[in-house]
């Protein structure tokens, strides 16, 4: 299922490549792309398989999105969203899962960890209300994972809600993370996930015959956010070694071809590597998350610490390849209609989110390397 999975992706890229500009544009995944990613069950890959998901490993997962990134960030990262807001909902038991995919198998589930919400017990559940921004692919979404203080995590239909036009911003534009307003809402108590809980691992007790289930849910929700990454700047040095390849001259100087300039040859040789040390430090924090799992998912804080820091390694790679691509091309390539300067500005927008922010991440590892048991954030 791994290979075919990776295949259906591979052969998506031109189509999403091909509406990244429209999505861009409007907003939102476009149409074509968002049916033929979520027609692949791309937009929750890991929801049971006996709700018709594909319940996918993260390697696998990874792989998926990475080939989705190379076609349109935005549409691969709200296909990655997506599939998290999966993973936390099959977390809950079998009356919430079967809520979401008993009569749709192709569901989606946007969600968010900013508790901004409250949540008042009555019988039965609670009384949700709140305002949570940025949602991605709330649009395209038939469920929302919040937060509420307290209580953790809420699962409830977006129709009960209302969507506000929030998303301005310069780059990631067109994964529509727009804002979900709801008002009294009653969410029964099947569908509360308790985040204290979620952070230690908890929940790996509940699903004894679904590996997937028992990792640490933090670390394998930061690890995914890498794929699209990952796939972006892969995008980025497949244009570039395109645009050289048709013949490029460097303006002011004596090259009419970029090629025979020795300052492109290494900038293309330093961006390449960078996009190596990417992927290794992504491949190390997948087999850690993978590895723990068979375990229930347990990890020391040391443990979760590195993967923390492999992701900030990961996305300061990155950037640091495609500042060299930019470099490399030139200022023609930030003309409107040029791919890499779309890829440049939501590479920089996805790698500074809460989830891989590389300066929090450092500080996570060091304060974990040093001993210092206090962390400041839960999020890893």
């Amino acid at each position: 299922m791994t290979d075919d999975l990776t295949t259906t992706a591979e052969k998506l890229i031109p189509l999403l490549s091909e509406h990244a500009a429209e999505t861009e544009a409007a907003g939102r995944p476009a149409a074509p792309a968002l049916r033929a990613v979520r027609e692949a069950g791309f937009l929750n890959l890991f929801a049971p398989a006996a709700l018709g998901g594909h319940q996918a490993g993260l390697a696998t997962a990874v792989d998926v999105f990475e080939r989705l990134g190379r076609g349109c960030g935005s549409t691969a990262w709200v296909a990655m969203l997506a599939s998290g807001g999966s993973y936390l909902a099959a977390l809950l038991g079998d009356e919430a899962r079967a809520d979401v995919w008993g009569d749709d198998p192709q569901a989606m589930v946007c969600g968010g960890f900013g508790p901004t919400g409250t949540a008042q017990p009555v019988p039965g559940g609670f009384t949700v209300s709140g305002r949570w921004q940025p949602l991605s692919g709330v649009q395209d979404a038939q469920w929302a994972m919040v937060a509420v203080p307290e209580h953790g995590m809420v699962l409830l239909p977006v129709a009960d809600g209302e969507i506000e036009q929030t998303w301005q911003v310069a780059g990631m534009r067109g994964t529509g993370s727009h804002t979900l307003t709801v008002r009294d809402v009653f969410v029964p108590a099947h569908r509360v996930l308790s985040t204290s809980r979620m952070f230690a691992g908890g929940y790996a007790a509940d699903h004894p015959g679904e590996p997937l289930y028992q990792a640490m849910p933090i670390s394998l929700l930061s690890v995914a956010m890498l794929g699209p990454v990952l796939g972006m700047a892969q995008a980025a040095l497949t244009t570039t070694l395109d645009r050289l390849a048709r013949g490029k001259a460097i303006g002011g100087t004596v090259y009419r071809n970029a090629t025979d300039s020795p300052a492109v040859r290494l900038g293309v040789a330093d961006a390449a590597s960078r996009l190596d040390t990417a992927r290794l430090h992504t491949d190390r924090a997948v087999r850690d998350v993978t590895a723990a799992q068979p375990s229930g998912g347990s990890l020391p804080v040391a443990g979760r610490a590195r993967i923390r820091m492999d992701t900030a390694a990961t996305v300061t790679a990155v950037r640091g390849a495609i500042q060299l691509l930019l470099d490399v091309n030139g200022a023609s390539v930030f003309a409107s209609g040029q791919p890499l300067q779309r890829i440049w500005r939501d590479v920089e927008v996805a790698t500074r989110h809460q989830m891989v922010a590389s300066d929090v991440s450092r500080e996570v590892y060091g304060r974990a390397l040093l001993g210092i048991e206090e962390q400041i954030t839960p999020l890893f």
